[in-house]
């Protein structure tokens, strides 16, 4: 699109007007002068309309402090968005072309206008607000950013209405790949992550509006690159010195943190594993039994019944082979009568509690099936003795209102060495 220009008398009558007034055009989001009146001129401290027009063709942001440039932009696609006057307190040079001059609190307002042939224009009025309050205003404004550029976490703020940044600090910059913060301002989150990231952000903002206090939370997202993150992140809603709703971001990277973590969680797990694990066997142990044991009485305690049954088993002649053949042959003969019991308790868990001397607790399918197991172990016991096989004495009791899981063990334990002597008796 061409730049626009009105007929000569009415540029020559808005640029005579007293009163300091610009109207600029936006082409594919750039902004050009097209108007600057005399009282533009004097009040920015132009010696005359050509100097002050060539100064903004070179830049239309000439004499702006560095930090406000965001804000305007910012405020420039919030009231173009919105329809809205465009309203803004920022600081500025207004001393011509003296780059060394102080700035100046200024006032800007104005109203966009759509032309028939497609021209968009920018009526901007300006006056100086140079009062106490005012320079109050922008020292804070001041202050937050240097607040934000100085934070070692990620930090940003957004105008929840347009969703554009309106700052951040380096570290943000780093994370959305820009070379500087001011490759951030003035966009959205769509404009620099991914789609599933930028919502994601988007509900999280949200979901901070509807919060009077700091929302705190942990959350896995990928940077601008797509390379996973974990943050913490908390957002905090504010109003401005305008009266716009923003929003406040701090995201400290946990990623590091996390991973290691989460390697202590996983070395910690495998300790106690190997705590409750018996070492010859595999199967747990009588430490986990202990646990096991806590736990069932606990589910008594709390519903008045729980439905088990206990059996215990002992592996009989472990020490005449220890002593004849050796202790090898002894954990050999260990590990094989393991392997039979576990077989056959197969939905149980098994637990080795002595040398010789395992558990099974059963319930669900082995609980209801105990006596056909038990008769297994009968029968297999039977022949052993005959051919001179593993024998497995062994000792079942199920839970009758005892009250608790070891008056049950000790039923079963007392079965167990009756039957552990009929097999003395038969070999």
């Amino acid at each position: 699109m061409d730049l626009f220009r009105f007929s000569d008398d009415i540029q020559s009558a808005y640029e005579q007007l007293p009163h300091a007034l610009a109207i600029y055009q936006l082409i594919d989001n750039r902004i050009f002068a097209r108007v600057l009146s005399d009282g533009y001129c004097e009040t920015f401290g132009f010696e005359s309309r050509e100097q002050a027009y060539k100064a903004l063709e070179k830049d239309v942001f000439y004499n702006i402090h560095p930090q406000d440039v965001s804000l305007i932009e910012t405020e420039a696609y919030r009231s173009l968005e919105n329809r809205d006057t465009y309203d803004i307190i920022y600081r500025s040079r207004t001393a011509g072309m003296k780059i060394d001059a102080e700035f100046k609190v200024m006032h800007a307002i104005g109203k966009h206008v759509d032309l028939e042939n497609g021209v968009h224009l920018i009526y901007i009025w300006y006056t100086e607000a140079g009062d106490q309050v005012t320079k109050k205003i922008m020292d804070l404004q001041e202050s937050v950013t240097s607040l934000l550029s100085n934070m070692p976490a990620m930090t940003f703020s957004k105008d929840l209405t347009t969703r554009r940044y309106i700052a951040c600090n380096q570290a943000f910059a780093d994370y959305a790949h820009k070379e500087t913060p001011e490759g951030v301002v003035g966009l959205t989150d769509f404009e620099i992550f991914d789609e599933a990231t930028a919502q994601h952000f988007v509900d999280d903002d949200k979901k901070a509006l509807l919060m009077n206090k700091p929302y705190i939370f942990y959350e896995d997202v990928p940077d601008a690159a797509g390379n996973p993150r974990r943050f913490q992140t908390t957002k905090l809603k504010f109003m401005d010195a305008t009266g716009k709703t923003c929003l406040l971001g701090l995201c400290q990277d946990v990623t590091d943190a996390m991973v290691i973590k989460e390697e202590y969680n996983k070395k910690l797990e495998n300790a106690q594993n190997r705590a409750n694990i018996d070492a010859l066997t595999g199967i747990r142990n009588k430490t986990a039994y202990v646990e096991f044991e806590a736990k069932l009485n606990k589910t008594i305690n709390d519903k008045g019944w729980a439905q088990f049954a206990i059996t215990i088993f002992d592996v009989n002649n472990l020490k005449t082979i220890n002593d004849t053949l050796g202790h090898q042959a002894g954990d050999e003969y260990i590990c094989e009568a393991c392997k039979i019991i576990c077989t056959k308790f197969k939905h149980s868990p098994v637990f080795r509690i002595g040398g010789d001397e395992f558990i099974a607790i059963s319930q669900g399918a082995d609980y209801e099936n105990i006596d056909e197991l038990l008769n297994y172990f009968a029968e297999c016991n039977m022949e052993a003795t005959k051919t001179g096989g593993i024998v497995i004495a062994c000792g079942m009791a199920r839970y009758n209102n005892e009250g608790n899981v070891s008056a049950v063990f000790k039923a079963a334990d007392e079965k167990m060495y009756e039957n552990k002597e009929y097999l003395k008796k038969l070999e």
